[in-house]
């Protein structure tokens, strides 16, 4: 599993916790956040790392 998918995941259980949790919606909005932050930093070091060319 990557990061990204990981991040993506955790998204989604902190919106389907979001009502039926509601004593918990500062921590799933932090957490939330938290996640989409790390998600997007995973994309950016991904895209950066360099590609070795496949020999033949």
């Amino acid at each position: 599993m990557t990061m990204r998918l990981f991040c993506v995941l955790a998204m989604g259980i902190c919106a389907a916790l979001w009502y039926p949790a509601f004593h918990y919606q500062g921590t799933l909005q932090v957490l939330g956040i938290s996640f989409l932050v790390m998600a997007v930093i995973a994309t950016f070091i991904e895209d950066t790392e360099q590609r070795v060319p496949a020999k033949k």
